[in-house]
């Protein structure tokens, strides 16, 4: 139990101020520009359907523990973690940083934002 709250001690100790934010659009001038960023949508199945960011892969939050093959192995990959509206994506962004991923940005305002900043949509 000491070890696991050292770990959360050190992981809450060191957030940075912007609280592992990426913009909508520096993930979408970095698409733009070929960068190899792995966008994770944890919204559900339907939510996802009704429109997502290109390239997107789908794992619902509930189900990221069973699905961990389908993320990057190099866990240093830079990860975009996107939902409606930042909450869900922000409890993955900590989950995977638990999990040793270095490079995990949850991104702010999630899909809500996304679509108010007129960025492009996938169906």
């Amino acid at each position: 139990a000491a070890e696991l709250t050292d770990n959360i001690n050190a992981f809450l100790s060191q957030l940075p101020a912007d609280f592992e934010t990426v913009a909508c659009k520096t993930v979408a001038a970095k698409q733009n520009a070929g960068e190899n960023l792995f966008v994770l949508d944890v919204r559900e199945p339907d939510e996802f359907k009704a429109g997502h960011i290109e390239g997107a892969v789908n794992v619902p939050i509930r189900t990221l523990a069973q699905n961990l093959d389908k993320l990057p192995k190099d866990k240093a990959a830079p990860v975009a973690v996107v939902c409606k509206s930042g909450i869900r994506a922000a409890y993955a962004t900590m989950t995977l940083k638990l999990m040793g991923y270095t490079n995990v940005k949850d991104v702010a305002g999630g899909m809500l934002g996304w679509e108010k900043e007129g960025l492009p949509v996938t169906k």
